[in-house]
């Protein structure tokens, strides 16, 4: 497992790897609850989470397999997840809309629009919203592209959130200020073209 880092009183994170490749793990320690969004890929994780002696709810960003591989050894009494998502781990409630709750900290579970993965989802907490892998691009046929609708949808819903921080997975940096993370998406939003639904940032050059 790689090290954990803390956010604040209430959040911390286990910071991803390269080898296994796994994401990083969120978590929101509640009064009732341990809120984990992503569980990553690496047995260690599930160790630790499991070492609160906390029921767990589990979050669950996206259907890659660095983000759900240890999902089945965390034993969460429940998980939310997007509806994709759900088509890969078999279980768990599919969010659709904003969920909310209060377990000591301000919880809020939310839809995001996200041209790297369908159906991601989102999770908000103390001043902090965790974004998975969602403001990505995707790869396919040897191009880097977002898909112009999704992009825009996406950094609307960004704004409406409290949070000041976003974090993203797979960067060494993982805190960001919600104004840089907007600010890189307009820029790239403003890159499309008329009449083409997707904007392309460059070739993938190797096969």
């Amino acid at each position: 497992m790689s090290g954990i880092i803390k956010l604040s009183e209430r959040l911390s994170y286990i910071k991803a790897c390269e080898e296994p490749l796994s994401a990083d793990v969120g978590i929101v320690l509640g009064d009732r609850y341990l809120w984990v969004f992503d569980v990553g890929a690496v047995k260690a994780n599930a160790e630790y989470i499991r070492s609160f002696k906390k029921p767990v709810i589990c979050v669950l960003s996206h259907f890659h397999q660095d983000h759900i591989g240890e999902i089945e050894s965390v034993d969460a009494e429940k998980i939310y997840l997007g509806a994709n998502t759900q088509k890969y781990v078999g279980q768990g409630e599919a969010v659709t809309d904003d969920l909310y709750f209060d377990d000591g900290v301000k919880i809020h579970i939310f839809p995001l629009p996200s041209s790297h993965a369908k159906g991601s989802i989102g999770l908000e907490a103390d001043g902090y919203a965790f974004l998975g892998d969602g403001t990505y691009s995707c790869s396919k046929n040897r191009k880097i592209f977002y898909n112009a609708t999704l992009l825009k949808d996406e950094i609307n819903r960004l704004r409406s959130l409290e949070a000041k921080y976003f974090l993203l997975s797979h960067d060494e940096k993982f805190v960001f200020s919600r104004d840089e993370v907007i600010s890189e998406l307009d820029k790239i939003y403003s890159l499309r073209q008329k009449d083409s639904p997707y904007i392309f940032l460059q070739s993938n050059v190797t096969d």
